[in-house]
């Protein structure tokens, strides 16, 4: 009897091992990111801790990266990119974690001229924003997730209109999508459309899907220079518009996404500079609390900077929510503190 309460000790012991194994080695994950870097230090899609310690490849397709979306579960990521090499043109391209090997999921096949932004929803339905030749806007175009994986997925026009930046919302139902009128709604069932705001660009959707981030530009008039400013309006009170006056630049504001907890908002400021005759880019990394409009800088310990990026948010249920407060509170603070409510 003896023998046999030890034996089923052990075994509690040793799930208790593997159950504490998996926790640990799933949590570790939670504090990376999905990135593609500054295209004149390296090509590719990379994964790593928010510190840059330990970069991997994930893959390496002949494409300079514009954008990132990102499946809830982390199974599917989705981009949009320019060919380089032997390849042109901007689309839609999809790769599945779970079969590395076979590389990106071409999805638009040069069909759609130009794809202007994609974006994957929490059901894996894919959307994009496509215009002709850059001058003539095309409309919104909805891949449902029954075709993925189909050789040339069929994509159908939900949306016949300028539309330049577009993101789902979490409920895998309504889109959001900026042009020169401003920020609009789109019901993806229905296929109406309400206008949020009459300006403002690159909407994306908070985690909760109750606010939005954007940003404004303010174009040059009079030989002054324009400027970009970030912002958030509440979905729920339209009126409730904040705009972060410590977020002004005369830069190219030219990426936006919000942090893990909903706390604040990401952005990238480009930076563009001719050294012996050849252009070199540099990408500022920063975020600006909602609550307070304080400013930080973020992945400053990555040469260059990153173009863009999505965190691997909720790849791993294990992971306590408390670790994504940790990730966001072990990026590098700005010595830019301080600050009024703008």
């Amino acid at each position: 009897m003896k023998q046999f309460f030890q034996f089923q000790l052990r075994i509690i012991c040793l799930c208790l091992f593997s159950l504490c194994y998996i926790f640990i080695d799933n949590a570790f994950p939670a504090e990376e990111i999905i990135y593609a870097q500054n295209h004149q230090k390296q090509i590719g899609l990379w994964i790593s801790d928010v510190n840059g310690s330990k970069p991997r490849k994930l893959f390496s397709p002949p494409l300079i990266i514009q954008e990132i979306s990102i499946l809830k579960g982390d199974r599917y990521i989705l981009c949009v990119g320019e060919g380089i090499g032997n390849e042109t043109g901007f689309d839609a391209y999809l790769f599945d974690t779970k079969e590395l090997k076979k590389g990106r999921k071409d999805l638009t096949y040069g069909q759609f001229s130009v794809v202007l932004d994609a974006s994957i929803s929490s059901k894996g339905d894919i959307i994009f924003a496509n215009s002709i030749d850059f001058d003539y806007p095309d409309g919104i175009y909805l891949i449902p997730n029954y075709e993925i994986h189909e050789t040339i997925p069929k994509a159908e026009k939900i949306y016949d209109g300028p539309a330049g930046y577009i993101d789902w919302s979490p409920n895998g139902k309504d889109v959001v999508f900026s042009n020169m009128e401003g920020i609009f709604l789109l019901d993806t069932f229905t296929k109406e459309v309400s206008q949020i705001l009459d300006y403002g660009f690159r909407p994306v959707f908070s985690p909760d899907g109750t606010k939005l981030a954007f940003y404004t530009y303010t174009p040059k008039q009079n030989n002054q220079i324009g400027f970009k400013e970030v912002g958030v309006i509440s979905l729920m009170e339209p009126k409730n518009v904040k705009m972060f006056e410590k977020t002004k630049t005369d830069l190219f504001l030219d990426y936006l996404t919000w942090t893990p907890d909903g706390k604040s908002i990401a952005y990238v400021l480009i930076k563009h500079q001719l050294v012996d005759r050849k252009s070199v880019w540099e990408y500022l990394n920063l975020a600006v609390s909602i609550e307070d409009g304080r400013t930080q800088t973020i992945f400053d310990d990555f040469e260059g900077g990153i173009r863009v990026w999505e965190w691997t948010k909720e790849s791993f249920p294990l992971t306590p929510v408390a670790k994504l407060t940790t990730t966001w509170g072990k990026l590098k603070r700005d010595i830019r503190r301080g600050g009024k409510n703008e």
